[in-house]
């Protein structure tokens, strides 16, 4: 109960740093009504994490920085991206039935139709992949309800969250907006994390699509551990990357040398 506890005000304090650009500890004393001492290992426990930054008189948060809208999130290291996607559909196999998330680098999967298998079941939240979807596969598509967040481009409320529980979802591709060095995945959007979160407890498969440069610039909002997939897609194969996939015993795929175990 007392560890609970404190994680749920770890994750309300960071969203309450990444809306100011600087705190002190008495402030967040006075704010969640805890001692001094007790923010202070807060902090510890945050800064560890690569979330915050503690300077002289306070502190900072120290997040991945974003564009504003996801048109402008879309055009970003779109070759990387392209060349995450084409990898990721090497996966699918005929009569898969997947999920596709709200990122970028997810919507991606479908950028080489010739990887395409003839037969899928898609269920994803994604505008982007909804349209592209319908108006260029025979798919069957499963839109998930809820309110539309046009900063995600996507379906995204509780709504969308409760309606996951009805889905067998045998592979899911999943992006994230960081990674930190210990292997903490992480965004900027509260209710993105956890339909994230949701999918990664109900798949069979989960494959992480994510870049290399992403490692070391954590994001806001940690939803879930890079050992919580079985595959990570990447655009290359750095020293970091490896490293990160082999502490977390987890399968690194890149255009660089394909697979690393």
């Amino acid at each position: 109960m007392r560890t609970r506890m404190k994680a749920e005000r770890l994750k309300q304090m960071e969203e309450y740093i990444s809306k100011r650009e600087f705190v002190t500890v008495e402030e967040l004393s006075e704010k969640f009504s805890i001692h001094k001492n007790t923010v202070r290992s807060d902090i510890n426990e945050l800064a560890g994490k690569g979330i915050v930054e503690k300077k002289y008189g306070g502190i900072s948060c120290k997040s991945y920085p974003v564009p504003t809208s996801y048109e402008e999130r879309e055009v970003m290291s779109v070759e990387s991206k392209r060349r995450i996607g084409a990898l990721a559909a090497s996966f699918l196999e005929e009569e898969d039935v997947i999920y596709v998330d709200s990122g970028t680098t997810a919507s991606m999967l479908f950028c080489e139709p010739t990887l395409l298998p003839e037969h899928l079941t898609i269920i994803t939240n994604s505008l982007p992949v909804i349209n592209r979807c319908f108006q260029k596969t025979n798919y069957n598509i499963y839109a998930l309800p809820g309110k539309v967040d046009r900063w995600l481009n996507s379906f995204a409320s509780y709504e969308t969250i409760e309606s996951l529980s009805s889905f067998n979802i045998q592979k899911a591709f999943l992006g994230t907006r960081g990674i930190s060095d210990k292997g903490d995945l992480s965004l900027a959007s509260q209710i993105d994390g956890k339909i994230k979160a949701t999918i990664i407890e109900n798949a069979q498969e989960r494959f992480l699509m994510a870049e290399a440069e992403k490692i070391g610039h954590p994001a806001v909002i940690n939803f879930a551990h890079l050992s919580a997939f079985q595959i990570w897609i990447s655009d290359e194969s750095t020293k970091k990357a490896e490293y990160l996939a082999e502490m977390m015993q987890v399968r690194l795929v890149t255009s660089s040398n394909e697979t690393f175990k």
